[in-house]
């Protein structure tokens, strides 16, 4: 799991290039991380609404 992750940070840090392999579960991985970065930053704003709301 930590190759998964350094490959992850280094894909980050690159800019979004991909490494030269992926493994097509590793690719999935990494597909559903970015949408679970999407939901939970979504999530956060929806919070962040909310409260401004309530103010």
């Amino acid at each position: 799991m930590s190759a998964f992750l350094l490959l992850a940070w280094l894909q980050a840090v690159d800019g979004g290039t991909p490494p030269a392999r992926v493994s097509p579960e590793d690719a999935e991985l990494l597909k559903n991380l970015e949408l679970l970065e999407s939901l939970d930053e979504a999530s956060d704003f929806e919070l962040l609404e909310e409260l401004s709301v309530e103010r």
